[in-house]
């Protein structure tokens, strides 16, 4: 019976809804409106101004522990104006190590069209990460065009510590963006050039 009611409450609820939809609808086509019932009170027009006290209004503070964000916005404010782009691009792992691999693309302090494009390879999980190796990939900076975008591919069973990484990018002669694809192992050359697929 209880699931009854709920069942009956609900279907109210939604005719309710429904029979108040169909009368926006209708005065929204030109339907006139009837004037309010005196029996019942005015509704009251509430505005962003009247909905909430003033101390309401005032921007809310910084939750956490102010020492932790005080750190956080110190490591967001020592980063240099060059960077342009951070992601964490996936993960890693080699036997009982793992972590991610992050990049990093910092515009040329020479040349406002070029970019450096950096591959690290961070340990560990969380707050305690630390990071291994950064490594330029050369190609970047050197392109004839703009990467307007990339992508990590999903790491393989066979090298779960590898990295592929497929670029989208753009002649400057041209109109159609050019696929690249950059293969990452730890320990051993890179690969980058046009993709294969």
């Amino acid at each position: 019976m209880p699931h009854r009611r709920h069942w009956l409450a609900g279907t109210a609820f939604v005719v309710m809804v429904m029979s108040h939809t169909a009368a926006l609808a209708q005065a929204d086509a030109g339907a006139p409106i009837a004037a309010p019932d005196a029996a019942q009170p005015a509704e009251t027009l509430v505005t962003p101004d009247t909905a909430q006290p003033a101390e309401a209004k005032t921007a809310p503070a910084a939750s956490g522990d102010p020492e932790i964000a005080a750190k956080a916005k110190s490591a967001a404010e020592g980063m240099s104006p060059q960077v342009q782009d951070v992601q964490i691009v996936g993960p890693w792992s080699d036997g009982a190590r793992d972590g991610v691999w992050r990049t990093v693309m910092v515009q040329s302090q020479t040349d406002d069209s070029a970019f450096h494009f950096f591959v690290q390879q961070l340990e560990g999980a969380g707050a305690n990460l630390s990071v291994l190796s950064t490594t330029e990939v050369g190609e970047i900076s050197q392109i004839d065009g703009t990467v307007v975008g990339y992508r990590a591919d999903e790491p393989s069973e066979e090298q779960p510590n590898g990295l592929t990484l497929f670029f989208d990018i753009l002649p400057s002669d041209g109109e159609i963006a050019e696929t690249y694809e950059l293969h990452f192992f730890p320990g051993e050359p890179y690969s980058f050039g046009p993709a294969t697929n």
